[in-house]
């Protein structure tokens, strides 16, 4: 028997191998990816290498068939019998992210890493991964090393505010002055916010003399252009910050911009000490504006608080992830403490979110502009800048906008995700509560006119979305009929269950509102109309429990002489109703036979 099953042994051994992995293709072909794992590892089992010859080959075919859940499940398989390929494992992960299975797509990256620390490609993954980036492309990878390459905090461009500026410094000697004679002690106490002691004293300000400036002016080699240039990059931030506090009207928006222009200026040259008096100022007013928030940490983190900083950005991510300014200069401050993956987290979140508002790190401005176009009648290009930026929108006029947009350009899906957003936040949103029953309206009309090109299909897909919406009868029944006539069994049982449970909380809705109106009654004394309620009540449905409600009533008003006469009522009504529905099916089954017998005689 040994010699017999070494010489017919592995030939039955290749053909049960064979035949098993034809039945996993077969199973990988029609999408049953779970049943197709389970031949192919039952293949492997009995003969390691056969099987495996057949998996790469497969899985090899299965690269760039915009199937992922296929490649996936040959790629874990593939991965299983060789797990130190970390490019499969890699490729396995960018499968992953691209499906946005980000755990998934995280293990297969720490999968390479266990095996190579220095896999480049997969620690660049991981990060694009923990920041929920579908693709790290070349571009993606570029744009991570450019961030690692700053030296400096990204801030707002402020060259236009910044001639104002210059322009305030040449009317110090004059305009100091003037306003100082012109102000009673009490008038200079509330403008002078920063003391010139103390000021003097910070090691970090520095304070421009006159004897700095004529040496400035004095050196003959410098030509007109870097004299321009020095003026924008000498500007006294102390004598600055008095002049606008003391001469620009307080909360103006002359006085906003120019208080604004000034704590960005001492952020990018260190002056800290004025940089966080200017963004203080501005966030007294405007407790709520996160760019101000964000470029005061950084004003802080200037100091050397750099952990400090780094918590009060988790915070304000933790409420605004989406910032970008945020995002970037995090990702800056973890790099700088050695931080490096942390850091590409944030590069990568900077790179996803600025793909979305096209590069531009201000999101109101992003939005002004769409706000221009929209208003000068170019509704798509407004809408071209809008939809990567609708996740971070939360202005319910602005998306209520953009729904309107989608539904003149008859996306009703787009539009009816956008209404649905605006009601959970508000269900008191009228127009939301409209926008949603007008694509209601809309997807009943549509599958009417599916339905008149004999598109039972098409018809049955938009009855379907309209139930989603809302599920009344007449709309389950057309939903059965339709249903029906595509022979789908499966859909109609559960439409058909639908229907009982509506109808059941419908007669449900009709008893209540008798039982309120019975015990309404009952507190006006109105006792014979209670009774009728109750009574209306049990006709609509016997209910055991509403007959105690009743009989508890006449208990109460002293007419126990009723609970018999009712009872009785009760028990005799049930029994009519049990009659008539039996009636009811005797008739339908005879109306069932006759249709058989019908259509016998017609050869069917």
């Amino acid at each position: 028997m040994e010699i017999l099953k070494k010489i017919f042994g592995p030939e039955d051994s290749h053909k049960d191998v064979n035949a098993i992995l034809a039945r996993g293709k077969s199973l990988l072909e029609k999408n049953f990816y779970e049943w197709a794992t389970v031949e192919f590892n039952k293949a492997l089992a009995l003969n390691p290498k056969l099987a495996a010859e057949t998996v790469t080959k497969l899985f090899q075919e299965m690269q760039g068939s915009g199937n992922p859940d296929g490649t996936i499940s040959l790629g874990t398989i593939a991965l299983k019998m060789d797990p130190k390929n970390v490019d499969l494992a890699n490729q396995l992960g960018n499968t992953y992210r691209k499906k946005q299975d980000w755990n998934h797509a995280k293990n297969m990256y720490l999968h390479c890493l266990k095996y190579d620390p220095d896999y480049k490609n997969a620690v660049y993954n991981l990060a694009a991964t923990t920041a929920k980036v579908e693709v790290a492309d070349g571009m993606a990878i570029s744009a991570i090393d450019e961030f690692e390459n700053m030296k400096d905090f990204v801030l707002p461009d402020i060259e236009e505010g910044m001639g104002i500026l210059v322009e305030m410094q040449t009317n110090f000697a004059v305009d100091t002055v003037e306003v100082n004679q012109e102000q009673s002690p009490d008038e200079k106490n509330e403008t002078k916010v920063m003391p010139e002691k103390e000021a003097k004293e910070d090691n970090n300000i520095k304070i421009k003399t006159d004897t700095d400036t004529d040496t400035d002016t004095d050196d003959d080699n410098d030509t007109d252009t870097d004299d321009d240039n020095d003026d924008l990059d000498s500007i006294d931030a102390v004598q600055t910050f008095k002049y606008i506090t003391s001469n620009l009207e307080a909360e103006s928006l002359q006085e906003k911009e120019a208080i604004f222009t000034l704590g960005i200026y001492c952020l990018k040259n260190n002056e800290t000490k004025i940089a966080q008096y200017s963004l203080k100022r501005l966030l007294m007013r405007d407790k709520e504006n996160v760019d101000l928030r964000c470029f005061l940490v950084l004003a802080i983190s200037i100091d050397g608080k750099i952990n400090e900083a780094i918590e009060s950005f988790q915070s304000i991510l933790g409420r605004n992830p989406n910032h970008r300014y945020t995002n970037v200069n995090m990702g800056i401050l973890l790099k700088r403490k050695g931080m490096i993956q942390q850091s590409r987290v944030r590069f990568f979140t900077t790179f996803r979110l600025l793909e979305q508002s096209k590069g531009n790190y201000d999101m109101k401005a992003c939005l002004e502009n769409a706000d221009k176009l929209f208003n000068n009648n170019q509704k798509k290009k407004a809408l071209e800048i809008y939809e990567p930026l609708i996740s971070e929108i939360t202005s319910e006029v602005l998306l209520h906008r953009i729904a309107k947009l989608y539904l003149d350009k008859k996306l009703l899906d787009d539009a009816l995700e956008i209404y649905k957003r605006i009601f959970r936040k508000n269900r008191q949103n009228i127009e939301a509560r409209e926008g949603i029953k007008s694509i209601h309206t809309a997807y009943l009309i549509e599958s009417e006119n599916f339905l008149k090109k004999n598109d039972k299909i098409n018809a049955a897909v938009k009855i379907e979305k309209a139930l989603k919406i809302a599920a009344g009868i007449n709309l389950i029944q057309k939903a059965i009929s339709i249903n029906l006539l595509l022979k789908n069994e499966n859909r109609v049982v559960e439409l058909e269950e639908m229907l009982k449970d509506i109808k059941r909380k419908e007669i449900q809705s009709k008893v209540q509102e008798k039982i309120n109106k019975a015990e309404e009654a009952e507190k006006k004394t109105d006792y014979k109309g209670a009774i009728r309620y109750f009574q209306e009540a049990i006709k609509i449905e016997p209910q055991n429990s509403t007959l105690k409600k009743l009989i508890d009533l006449c208990v109460r008003i002293n007419r126990p002489d009723l609970t018999e006469k009712i009872t009785d009522w009760f028990n005799k009504y049930q029994h009519s109703l049990l009659e008539k529905e039996k009636k009811q099916a005797r008739e339908e089954l005879k109306q069932s036979k006759n249709n058989g017998d019908e259509s016998q005689k017609d050869g069917i």
